[in-house]
């Protein structure tokens, strides 16, 4: 069969349309709010963030830390849901810009509490290379997951997840959508 250029044009900007409307945020330092793919509620910066929600500390261990606990500073997932209108929706998806996305359960999210965190106390060994200063919240950069990171209470987790379900501490966050 043969398709003539219009043809194929037309089913060329079709594919880019719909691709568009799932187009996962690209900018690592905005995280975008959304209710439907492709139609933000809000579009947050770290200084956004910062005038919209009061800042909340965690001090965890990840389940990439070795048992090291580290203190991090966000901002409260069930706030950024529910000043969105995603707090009564069931699951939301987490999304990065390599393409990773990982469903949660909002039940989980107002039970556990996680943090969209942007920053990290400087650790002394960091102080000593110069990165920053010790005790003092630095902005997360790739090494620590971020500019956005969601970060859970890991020791008031089941234990269940301890071993197999690590999908909810989404690095590089970059979009909260509601899933279908």
């Amino acid at each position: 069969m043969h398709r003539g250029p219009i043809t194929i044009l037309s089913g060329l900007v079709t594919f880019c349309v719909v691709a568009a409307a799932y187009a996962v945020n690209l900018d690592p330092n905005v995280l975008a709010v959304e209710g439907d793919p492709g139609h933000p509620r809000a579009i947050y910066r770290e200084a956004d963030l910062a005038k919209s929600f009061t800042p909340q500390e965690i001090t965890t261990r990840t389940p990439w830390s070795n048992g090291v606990e580290r203190t991090y500073r966000g901002y409260s997932l069930p706030e950024i849901l529910a000043k969105n209108g995603l707090a009564d929706v069931k699951v939301i998806t987490g999304v990065a810009p390599n393409d990773f996305a990982a469903r949660i359960d909002v039940r989980e999210i107002f039970k556990y509490q996680p943090i969209v965190a942007s920053q990290i106390i400087c650790d002394a060994a960091e102080a000593r290379m110069g990165k920053c200063t010790e005790g003092r919240y630095r902005p997360l950069e790739a090494d620590d997951y971020g500019p956005f990171f969601v970060v859970w209470p890991f020791d008031k987790l089941p234990k269940a997840y301890e071993p197999n379900d690590h999908s909810r501490w989404i690095w590089f966050l970059s979009e909260l959508r509601e899933d279908e």
